[in-house]
């Protein structure tokens, strides 16, 4: 869902966009950020830097670069050239970012957040594409322990990668509804969704957003995992027993994806010795490439020193 100790800025705390150019402007030559300014969201143009505040995991304090005023006339040339670039030209993508399927394309990808399938009930803003973005040196490293899995008949899968800034946004005012039904409660059994913001399940700013957090998990091989999610079944919540909640063509680690819940916690005392082995093995694997787990979601990884400025860029399909 939303990330590690979950900032609780409100939801009119938007992130900046500023321009990533040769001269790029400070925070006083930035604009706040609409979701309705969708032309101006060119890959390779835009970046969001958080204003001197923590991100949602609460570890990194990500800026941006001060580098000397960009003078209006130039800040509108690049606008209007920005509103003008076709969608064929925007797999150029900023800051270090690359598909995950150039680095690896053994990874299995689930993108929740591109799909119905998740808490939300939809697509989220931003997810044009099911692909997996992340930083170039995460993106190596995951690749690394897939190397190491494959030898155990393993794969990693990937349920979000970089999530651009809106997405957060939209997790926020989806949390402030006021409508709740029962597919809303599979992901939250025992919490209400007005309460996820306040209690820091869901968060206007995330790590996610700097493409250095993953969440993720482990798909045995040699097992049938051709279960599909079937719309007319009525399913239980993430905390029931495997066979009883949505499909996830993966080990069974004791809560589905993005479960809020205690059982999602990692050390969670409640769920099976295999489920914690499961879980333990998976945190193993990524330590030994440098990535950290979030003791309340088993599936959140994330890599320190990875992250930085923070961005809202769209996915778009990967077209080579």
């Amino acid at each position: 869902m939303a990330d590690g100790a979950r900032a609780k800025a409100g939801a009119g705390s938007y992130p900046l966009i500023c321009l990533n150019a040769t001269t790029r402007p400070s925070v006083s030559s930035c604009w706040r950020f609409s979701s309705s300014c969708s032309g101006l969201s060119r890959a390779s143009t835009f970046s969001i830097a958080f204003d001197a505040k923590k991100d949602a995991d609460g570890r990194d304090e990500p800026g941006h670069d001060d580098v000397g005023e960009l003078p209006l006339k130039a800040v509108l040339s690049a606008l209007l050239v920005t509103m003008t670039i076709s969608t064929a030209q925007a797999q150029s993508l900023p800051g270090g970012f690359v598909y995950l399927r150039d680095i690896d394309p053994t990874i299995i990808q689930d993108i929740r957040y591109a799909t119905p399938n998740n808490f939300v009930g939809r697509p989220l803003a931003g997810y044009g594409a099911g692909e997996c973005v992340v930083k170039r040196d995460v993106g190596l490293r995951l690749k690394a322990v897939q190397q190491d899995l494959a030898a155990q008949n393993l794969s990693l899968k990937m349920f979000d990668c970089y999530r651009p800034a809106r997405a957060s946004l939209d997790m926020v005012r989806w949390s402030q509804n006021g409508h709740e039904t029962a597919a809303d409660r599979r992901y939250n059994p025992h919490i209400a969704k007005s309460e996820l913001f306040r209690l820091g399940y869901i968060a206007s700013r995330s790590q996610h957003s700097t493409g250095a957090a993953l969440d993720l998990t482990l798909v045995d091989l040699k097992a049938d995992n051709s279960a599909r999610i079937d719309p007319a079944k009525s399913y239980a919540d993430c905390t029931a027993p495997v066979a009883a909640r949505l499909p996830e063509g993966s080990v069974d680690m004791g809560t589905g994806y993005d479960c809020t819940d205690a059982m999602g916690h990692t050390a969670a005392p409640s769920i099976t010795p295999e489920q914690r082995a499961w879980r333990r093995r998976l945190v193993a694997a990524m330590a030994k490439q440098g990535f950290v787990n979030y003791s309340k979601e088993w599936w959140h990884f994330s890599l320190p020193g990875a992250g930085g400025a923070a961005y809202d860029f769209p996915i778009q399909p990967r077209t080579r």
